[in-house]
């Protein structure tokens, strides 16, 4: 049996209260323990001033009253449903009622097995995708039907309409639309007019055109989202290397992992920062993400320049780029002037309401579904069919079942497990080196299970798990591990191919474009690309905490 328990405030407004709670069951006239708690510090009504109850008050300076409440989760190993009910008891000093919501599951014939199924079928599941011996969206529908079959036998199956939750529609949505504006703007010949200008300007250095194109791609990540960046660039990448005769994978492969890292500087640049700035607005915000994150990321680029110009040195940088300017524009002209004036006005509008998202608040899923709308009322039949064509269908249906098989391992507790170890860990610390060894441990964990768990769920189920641990464990402060699961989450997406959004949709576009990228050819240049920008942020963050800049404090939250 799984019991899940929501424990309420001690609403008396003074000092803390105690509470304790045991599970126990009877049996042949015996009483059994199956679970018991340490003795709680419950939780309570804030008594700190907040700007929410100042806006709410109309600017008065009254007392906040934030709610806090804790969450815990029981796995009754020794629960037997013969035996009879359960029940639980619970004691506290606190002079007022306390609220208490009990929710407990039958897990079935699987019982707690169900979290080391989950385990083995997540190595099972990216095993496949390693090796490559079925497709990975296949893959990824396979993970998805075995993990919905095992919490069936939990007695768990969500409905139809619960599994749809699970997927990010925001992710889903941004990629439909994007893939029809590119597509659209494709056509006319715009990307290949711009690779002609690349080639001019790099002087016939392919040194100099690596820069060009990485820091353009990093600096505009920054500030749209680069899923989207790699939709607007990719096309560009395989165009120039269609000139230079030259395969596009060596120019790919990095330009998404400068996406991920130029991604991290901004709270709008990449969807695990969405989801963290959202998430916690009240204590981080747009220009936090620069101030902090920023340095940090400027700090790792040199290393990986270095990292790439010795890794590619015989595959891209021995070449000299030895082509006709003149040949190549007349080669590659624009081709569909009245397109590329309808798509390109429609595209400026969408990067425009992109770039203004901190001011207008529209999700970039609408902008980018709306665009993709008014480009195709504004075309003709043909053009409809094209861009329908070249939409990534693969692509679309594999995040969709990652999404779902990711948020079922995480229903199977896997994920919970770790996060209360991590707790545990923590906790053990001396008080004075909590905060640097939460943030290490978070910024590590968040690295290596994003490289291997798509990073916008595993991001979303560290949440609660890092805010819990800010309220639970004295010594932390929430921004504090915030910044470390930013690093964490962004840099390891770059571990595999798996690891982020960004990397899935540059192995679609490159695979339509006939030059497939495989599990292990991203694995050797992403993962010790990840490792040492680890590496550098923990230094960073260490330094920072060295300074003073994060001050633990009690606050209070959404979870």
């Amino acid at each position: 049996m799984e019991v899940n328990l929501l424990l309420g405030p001690c609403i008396y407004n003074a000092s803390e209260y105690h509470v304790s709670y045991s599970i126990y069951q009877n049996h042949s006239g015996h009483v059994y323990q199956l679970a018991t708690s340490a003795q709680l510090v419950t939780p309570h009504w804030s008594g700190e001033s907040g700007h929410r109850r100042k806006l709410l008050g109309g600017g008065g300076a009254g007392v906040s009253k934030h709610l806090k409440s804790y969450f815990s989760t029981h796995i009754l190993s020794d629960y037997k449903s013969t035996h009879g009910s359960a029940w639980m008891e619970f004691t506290t000093d606190c002079p007022d009622p306390v609220a208490i919501s009990v929710t407990a599951v039958d897990t079935g014939l699987v019982g707690v097995a169900g979290m080391w199924l989950g385990l083995v079928l997540l190595i099972g599941v990216f095993g496949l995708i390693m090796t490559e011996i079925i497709h990975r969206t296949l893959v990824a529908f396979l993970g998805a039907a075995a993990v919905l079959f095992i919490l069936s036998l939990q007695h768990r199956l969500p409905n139809i309409a619960t599994i749809l939750t699970w997927m990010d529609h925001g992710t889903l949505a941004l990629l439909f639309g994007m893939m029809i504006i590119v597509a659209l703007l494709s056509r006319s010949g715009v990307f290949e007019y711009l690779s002609v200008l690349i080639v001019h300007h790099s002087k016939g250095s392919m040194w100099r055109l690596f820069v060009m194109l990485m820091i353009f791609d990093a600096i505009l990540s920054a500030f749209l989202d680069n899923v989207t960046t790699m939709l607007l660039l990719a096309p560009v990448a395989l165009s120039l290397c269609k000139a230079l005769k030259i395969d596009p994978r060596p120019l790919l492969i990095p330009m998404t992992i400068f996406g991920n890292i130029g991604g991290c500087a901004t709270l709008i640049g990449d969807p695990p920062n969405i989801i963290i700035g959202n998430a916690l607005k009240e204590y981080i915000g747009f220009v936090d993400f620069l101030r902090v994150l920023g340095p940090g990321v400027i700090l790792t680029m040199p290393f990986i320049f270095a990292f790439m110009r010795w890794y590619y040195k015989d595959t891209l940088f021995n070449q000299k780029i030895n082509v006709d300017i003149d040949e190549l524009r007349k080669k590659y002209p624009i081709r569909d002037m009245n397109l590329l004036i309808r798509s390109g006005t429609i595209l400026l509008f969408v990067v425009l309401l992109f770039f203004l998202h901190p001011v207008v608040h529209m999700e970039p899923a609408y902008v980018a579904s709306f665009g993709a709308i008014a480009i195709l009322l504004t075309g003709n039949h043909d053009e409809f069919e094209y861009a329908l064509e070249k939409v990534e269908w693969d692509s679309l249906l594999f995040f969709a079942g990652l999404f779902v098989f990711t948020e079922g391992i995480a229903q199977l507790g896997l994920l919970r497990a770790i996060a209360d170890e991590l707790s545990r860990l923590v906790a053990s610390f001396p008080e004075g080196q909590r905060q640097i060894g939460a943030m290490l441990i978070v910024q590590l964990v968040a690295g290596f299970a994003s490289a291997f768990v798509d990073n916008i769920p595993f991001t979303t189920t560290m949440l609660p798990v890092i805010v819990r641990l800010s309220e639970s464990v004295e010594g932390i402060a929430i921004e504090a591990l915030a910044w470390a699961l930013c690093f964490g989450a962004d840099f390891g997406g770059i571990g595999t191919l798996i690891g982020s959004s960004a990397n899935i949709v540059i192995a679609g576009i490159a695979a339509e474009a006939g030059f497939p990228i495989s599990f292990n050819m991203f694995f050797r240049v992403g993962f010790p690309v990840m490792c040492f920008s680890l590496c550098i942020a923990g230094a960073y963050l260490a330094a920072l905490e060295g300074g003073g800049v994060f001050k633990p404090e009690v606050k209070s939250s959404k979870y």
